[in-house]
């Protein structure tokens, strides 16, 4: 069996859930003495440089996303596919040309979510019409949570046959790899990961800490979605409460060991990482009730309605003024994590590989 890996995600994202999906996903499928290789000859994604295993990749700090560079990137991979022995090709992100090539081979494509389809009302009917064309090349796809599943079948007309539910890992992070970071940490703060715009409903999380008055001092560090803009800062009334760390994976997996929570106020996920993540290294979640969240997290997250800033308020007080409770849910978290491993993403991942070249 010899599985190739696209280049078309490794182009377009210096770092991401998806590129290190691909990454932790052909490193165990090494460790499975699955033959796979990564062709990725322009990129610019941290993780695929730190990867030291089969791959054909040339590494730069900047790429400019353009007619030409898309041309010279697609035409590159062309090149190298030639070269090797290939059973399946699993495309890591939508790219038409990739689909065209060696058309009696096995194509997989990972579907991680349909957000833009579900929350953006300037995605056009045009980018759908152009999904639909690309899904008509594909022979089977991976969706990342049964949400997902139901979204690209209900969307995009999918036959259920055609797709299997493969959940991602979560133990990239690693408690023994942790640095202790010498940062000016308050004693009690709640985390906050990602983005801030739109359906991950960060509003919620700032006007649910102005309800409470056990609250009003305990500070909510933001890691990720880019440093606050003065527009942010106006738009949210933000005030010394809040404090912004932008890091690596590290400095991360160290705020998730120190947080009394995280805080997930999201409308949508496709999986929902930083939930597991968390409960991987011993951080409670408080979380939206979302279908997906619910699905991953169980009843090893403490949920809150969705939309509810009082009832968001009160699960954040249980989670400050309650220590034995706090400890109940990280326990809960932890066992609950250890089905998300890479280990396993990989081992469903090969028996799907199987079955379809069985089939075929």
């Amino acid at each position: 069996m010899n599985i190739i890996f696209s280049n078309s995600i490794f182009f377009l994202q210096k770092k991401g859930g998806i590129s290190r999906y691909f990454v932790n996903l052909a490193k165990q499928l090494n460790s499975l003495k699955v033959e796979n290789k990564i062709i990725a000859p322009l990129s610019k994604n941290l993780y695929l440089n730190k990867f030291n295993e089969k791959k054909i990749s040339f590494h730069f700090s900047k790429i400019p996303n353009n007619f030409f560079t898309n041309k010279l990137n697609n035409f590159l991979f062309k090149f190298y596919l030639k070269r090797e022995k290939v059973d399946i090709i699993h495309e890591t992100y939508y790219n038409e040309e990739n689909f065209k090539l060696l058309k009696h081979k096995l194509k997989i494509l990972t579907v991680y979510d349909l957000i833009h389809e579900k929350f953006s009302h300037n995605y056009e009917k045009k980018k759908i019409l152009e999904k639909k064309k690309i899904f008509k090349h594909v022979d089977h796809f991976i969706c990342i949570s049964k949400r997902t599943q139901k979204d690209l079948i209900k969307i995009y007309k999918i036959p259920s046959k055609k797709t299997t539910v493969i959940y991602l890992g979560s133990d990239h992070l690693k408690k023994k790899n942790i640095i202790n970071y010498k940062i000016d940490l308050p004693e009690f703060f709640f985390l906050y990961v990602g983005s801030r715009e739109g359906y991950k409903n960060f509003k919620l999380l700032v006007k649910a800490i102005s309800l409470s008055n056990n609250l009003n001092k305990i500070k909510i560090v933001c890691f990720g979605g880019g440093k606050f803009s003065q527009a942010e800062i106006n738009k949210y009334n933000l005030d010394d409460n809040f404090i912004n760390l932008q890091g690596d994976d590290n400095l991360l997996a160290y705020l998730y060991t120190k947080a009394l929570a995280l805080v997930n106020t999201s409308k949508y996920e496709g999986f929902g990482i930083t939930n597991v993540e968390a409960m991987n290294l011993g951080c409670p979640v408080i979380s939206s009730n979302f279908e997906t969240l619910r699905e991953i997290g169980n009843d090893s997250c403490l949920f809150f309605k969705n939309n509810n800033i009082l009832d968001l308020a009160k699960k954040m007080e249980l989670i400050f003024l309650k220590k034995n409770f706090r400890e109940k849910l990280k326990k809960r978290g932890l066992k609950r994590s250890k089905i998300f491993t890479w280990t396993k993403c990989a081992i469903d991942t090969k028996k799907l590989y199987n079955r379809l070249l069985q089939k075929n």
